[in-house]
């Protein structure tokens, strides 16, 4: 048996190739999180359309709540807004959108559901499901005569948990652990662009 050394240096040794051997394993927990990666919107036909991509890592109590029947659900809002110097932005445009991710155990198929636009897609890996629900494409905001002729135009989109959407028991922990977090800041961007 080798001595690893006396005092501090050897506990410093021996806390280094501990904490070099935990860095290893493969179960270190990752933290639910939903980011906007990116936004662009556009004006086509009259309209506003709004192209956006996120970031979804879902923790494993949630995932073991999805495969145990309890649907998540996920709301996109969106604004464009005339920034104001003294006074609160001014509202140009604005919506939300529903989205819902659910495990079906019959069929064992996930399924992503854009309430808003009536849409469902099935699919047969958890992965799949959540690119899906990562990409929102051809969103119409409204019509391009709320813009403003000139002056800037900022835009603005995060994504919440509909935490009224979950059963009674899970509300109180979808609101204060991190497991449950699935809220993001505030993207904004330059509109358009």
């Amino acid at each position: 048996m080798t001595r690893l050394g006396g005092g501090l240096s050897g506990w410093l040794l021996a806390l280094t190739g501990l904490g070099a051997a935990v860095a290893l394993l493969p179960w270190q927990p990752v933290q639910a999180e939903t980011r906007v990666i990116d936004v662009h919107a556009e004006v086509r036909e009259q309209a506003v359309f709004l192209d956006a991509d996120l970031a979804v890592h879902l923790d494993a109590e949630v995932i073991d709540a999805l495969r145990n029947s309890i649907a998540l659900n996920l709301v996109v809002e969106a604004e464009l807004v005339a920034p104001r110097e003294w006074l609160w932005d001014r509202r140009l445009l604005g919506g939300k959108r529903a989205l819902r991710l659910e495990y079906h155990a019959l069929s064992r198929t996930w399924m992503v559901t854009d309430v808003t636009a009536r849409e469902t897609h099935t699919f047969s890996k958890l992965a799949d499901a959540v690119r899906s629900l990562s990409r929102i494409r051809a969103w119409r905001l409204g019509s391009s005569t709320a813009l403003p002729k000139e002056g800037r135009v900022l835009g603005k989109l995060r994504v919440r948990l509909d935490i009224n959407k979950l059963p009674l028991p899970l509300r109180v922990p979808a609101l204060f652990r991190d497991d449950w977090d699935l809220g993001s800041d505030w993207f904004l961007w330059r509109f358009p662009g």
